[in-house]
């Protein structure tokens, strides 16, 4: 079986008839938008057959209509990027009497030139030139070349880029530019049928239709940021940077990326919002980048297992605060290391991504309710957001309980304290797991410093046995390349 690679870049209606041996009356609801099916209902009480008849005609001027109201504000976007590598020297032997037999040991590399060229899509989002398409499209490019549905073309100018949700904004010299009419992603439903328009294999103004698969899709490793719209209308490579847009020709999303065995298009489709894409492009015009609330904490899912163990059920959502990093908004307002953080101005969050993706969408300066459970009960804590100048950790732990802890484990010397980066830290360094033992089933790997044990330090390999087998699972702090994370076990 192939493996699925996650690409970046990437009709009518039968009739249906219905037959009862029972008396029966038809009611016809529309399940799209009002005049999108015109019905033809036979309904007879005293007849045992009744037909409903859909006109496919309707949907297709419809479709035709938006593809009319959309294609003009849809761009093609050809980036050419210089790129230099080095590549080896060699005499030239072509001439017998000018060969330098030791002239390929004397020759250095060499520099070469080469131009690489790629094609993708953008959306005009106002009369006056600005495009709203993906960073992976035009990327670092030296010149971009942008062309109309009219077939007029223009040079393009970066105006921005925010490489962490893969979004990007330029700018063309034109005036009354047939911008598209921005639509709310916030108000997207699975099912809800939608058109992509882009040029993918360079076939411009190419539209497809399908319906919003799932909305919030992420971990997909496209992007740093990510809460994709799923979609089944067709994308392939040249799509992205291009419109997803509902049926009143709205923009909804911005198409990037395709997962596939095969490098086309296999029925699975990735738009980011066009929410998200909306507040990065006034940022960028704005700020010059994309600003993003922080509160300055590491943070884990909430397993079923930690959830049990701090009283709550891994259905009520919400993470699990491993480290509070100093001089930061969350340590200064009061969340603490073993918080779990439930709510933030009342929304809930049910993974690590959701919660930093809430948190990043916030303005920093802002001040924000967040709800923590902490010691058996719900405290509430107003936290004003810094801006985020440094990444989250996050760390996810999987447990799975066995027999036998499986590891070697030695006293934390100060020599190895200092190697860590931190010379005055106490712990019980982890030298060797057995990945068939507990503590490799649970998560923990060589290298790891185990620091508390429910809440007490430990300082020995000793202490740790005693405080481990005088109670049944416990919740191990570790310190894991400069981040904490907790484990049960």
């Amino acid at each position: 079986m192939l493996p699925i690679q996650f690409v970046s870049d990437p009709g009518g209606c039968s009739m249906i008839r219905v037959n009862r041996k029972r008396t029966m009356q038809i009611v016809l609801v529309s399940l799209l938008l009002s005049g999108v099916f015109s019905a033809a209902v036979s309904a007879d009480t005293n007849s045992a057959n009744s037909a409903v008849v859909f006109d496919p005609h309707v949907l297709s001027n419809m479709f035709v209509s938006i593809s009319e109201l959309v294609g003009p504000s849809v761009v093609t976007i050809t980036s050419q990027t210089i790129v230099v590598t080095r590549v080896p020297s060699f005499p030239d032997f072509s001439h017998p009497y000018m060969v330098d037999p030791w002239g390929e040991y004397f020759q250095m590399p060499r520099e070469q030139e080469y131009i690489m060229t790629g094609i993708g899509s953008g959306v005009i989002v106002s009369v006056d030139g600005m495009i709203l398409t993906n960073y992976h499209v035009v990327g670092e490019a030296d010149e971009l070349e942008v062309v109309l549905q009219s077939g007029d073309r223009y040079t393009g100018e970066i105006v921005g880029t925010d490489p962490q949700t893969d979004l990007a904004v330029i700018r063309i010299e034109a005036s009354d530019l047939p911008a598209i009419a921005i639509g709310d992603s916030d108000d997207l439903k699975v099912g809800q049928w939608v058109l992509a328009v882009g040029s993918p294999f360079a076939l411009s103004q190419t539209v497809t239709q399908g319906i919003i698969s799932y909305i919030g899709r992420s971990d997909v490793g496209l992007a740093e940021y990510e809460d994709y719209i799923q979609t089944d209308a067709a994308i392939n490579p040249g799509n992205s940077g291009g419109a997803l847009v509902d049926l009143d020709g709205k923009l909804v999303g911005i198409n990037t990326a395709i997962a596939t065995r095969t490098g086309g298009y296999q029925g699975v489709g990735f738009a980011i919002p066009v929410n998200v894409a909306v507040d990065v492009m006034e940022d960028l015009l704005t700020h010059g980048y994309a600003r993003r609330g922080w509160l300055g904490v590491t943070i884990q899912e909430l397993t079923p297992s930690l959830a049990e163990h701090f009283g709550l059920s891994a259905r009520d959502g919400g993470v699990l605060v491993s480290q509070v990093l100093s001089d930061t908004p969350a340590s200064l307002c009061g969340i603490y290391r073993g918080d779990v953080i439930l709510t933030i101005n009342g929304e809930t969050f049910r993974t690590v991504t959701e919660f930093r993706n809430m948190v990043a969408a916030l303005d920093p300066g802002n001040e924000v309710e967040i709800m923590v459970y902490r010691d058996g009960r719900s405290v509430s804590i107003p936290v004003v957001l810094g801006e985020r100048i440094a990444d989250e950790a996050i760390v996810s732990s999987a447990p799975s309980p066995s027999d036998d802890y499986g590891w070697t484990l030695e006293e934390l010397d100060r020599e190895t304290a200092e190697t860590l980066g931190a010379p005055s830290l106490r712990g019980v360094l982890v030298v060797e797991v057995s990945q068939s033992g507990r503590a490799g089933s649970v998560g923990i790997n060589p290298g790891d410093v185990i620091i508390e044990v429910d809440g007490f330090e430990v300082t020995s390999p000793e202490e740790l046995g005693r405080l481990i087998s005088s109670t049944g699972d416990v919740l191990l702090l570790v310190l894991r390349q400069g981040h904490s994370v907790y484990f049960m076990m």
